[in-house]
């Protein structure tokens, strides 16, 4: 559907909200790690409170998918962003692990809601021919939250203390929140009954994109969990840099590709950047020195970076436009399930591998390559997308 042009209020004011509500939740990936450990909480539980949030965001999809189409968008997108307040209010207050896993399941309830009907109102308010770019840039916003979040965070941290962080971040999240406001109402939506139902809960015609979706998370989330400690295993200690160089990278390369996409569709633009994210692993296995380990964040930021709104922009077009709330629903569950189960598996595989080498540092260059396979499957699937495309414009023809 969309506005007359991509630039207009909605779509400024959605730029926004992702952004703040970037900038909390990569603020509390950083520093609440730290509040649990300072707590007294051991390794282990300091791990399930940091992941707890994943079990409502999971939980809350199959009931927020059929409301994200039966009901205002812009009414789910406050009370999403809702909980994120009320989640960065109460971390201020909280002074037990118990305390601390409760808020991290509210906070859940808001990341589930938020990313999904974020995405499906860019989807109703960018012109359906620019929906690649739209995708693409809107998630900038998130890149560059991720890039400044973690830092910014830290410092408040040593500022200001725990609390007072929070309820700052608290104050972005506010901020999130009224812009929300200037997002007018979409008229002349058909919507249908809120019913709690499979094929209202998830959309079908965005499950193949949500399958490669969990496969390209399942391997990049085994980089964002494992690479810093492979990085001090060969001697590289600057590791942060990766991760700022690699969100650069994904803030200079997605609206290049989101345009490429509009231009020759997103499926054809997936194979180039799914083979490309394909190489930073082999790089990963080689990657000894400074200039090979911004090499690497340059090469994974590009293909990774680039291929998830590539991904997100099928799942949107595959679906009627009364049924974008569902695919975008749906294909963040690939995202989730993905960033779950993938540390598990490079887990296991590492752990599988160490005692057989008997070294820490070839089990790790095993599970990168390992890696590969799951990256390989989606882009056979891509391929088999661009095929059955050409296909039917040669029968067109």
């Amino acid at each position: 559907m969309g506005s007359a042009g991509m630039w207009n209020r909605a779509f400024l004011a959605l730029i926004v909200v992702n952004f703040f509500r970037a900038m909390a939740q990569f603020m509390t990936n950083v520093t609440i790690p730290l509040y649990a450990d300072s707590m007294g909480a051991s390794a282990s539980v300091v791990g399930i409170v940091v992941g707890m949030f994943a079990v409502t965001a999971l939980g809350i999809r199959p009931f927020a998918g059929p409301a994200f189409d039966s009901f205002s968008k812009k009414k789910m997108l406050m009370i999403a962003i809702g909980f994120n307040l009320i989640a960065m209010v109460l971390y201020g207050f909280s002074t037990t692990i118990p305390a601390l896993v409760v808020v991290r399941l509210i906070h859940g309830v808001g990341i589930g809601m938020g990313g999904p009907v974020s995405m499906a109102l860019v989807a109703e308010h960018v012109p359906d021919n620019r929906l690649a770019s739209g995708l693409s840039i809107f998630t900038i916003s998130q890149a560059v939250a991720q890039v400044i979040a973690p830092a910014f965070g830290l410092w408040l941290l040593e500022a200001v203390g725990y609390s007072s962080t929070y309820w700052i971040g608290a104050v972005a999240v506010a901020c999130g929140l009224l812009s929300i406001l200037v997002i007018p109402e979409q008229r002349g939506v058909e919507r249908e009954p809120y019913r709690l139902s499979l094929s209202r809960m998830f959309a079908k015609e965005a499950v193949p994109a949500t399958i490669v979706l969990f496969l390209l998370s399942a391997a990049q989330i085994s980089v964002g969990t494992y690479v810093v400690l492979y990085g001090e295993l060969v001697g590289l200690y600057e590791m942060g840099i990766y991760f700022v160089i690699y969100a650069i990278t994904m803030i200079a390369t997605r609206p290049v590709f989101g345009r490429l996409a509009d231009r020759w569709g997103a499926e054809r633009m997936l194979l180039p950047t799914t083979a490309i994210f394909a190489i930073s692993f082999f790089m990963l296995v080689n990657m000894h020195t400074l200039p090979m380990l911004v090499a690497t964040a340059i090469v994974a930021g590009m293909g990774f970076g680039s291929c998830v709104p590539l991904v997100q922009t099928i799942s949107m077009q595959k679906a009627p436009v009364n049924r974008r709330g569902a695919a975008s629903n749906t294909s963040f569950i690939g995202l989730d399930t993905g960033a779950l189960i993938g540390p598990v598996i490079a887990g296991n595989i590492i752990d599988g591998l160490a005692p057989m080498t008997g070294s820490m540092a070839i089990a790790y260059q095993g599970m990168w390559y390992a890696m590969i396979v799951p990256v390989a499957i989606a882009f056979a699937m891509i391929l088999s997308w661009v095929i059955k495309a050409r296909k039917a414009e040669a029968d067109q023809a």
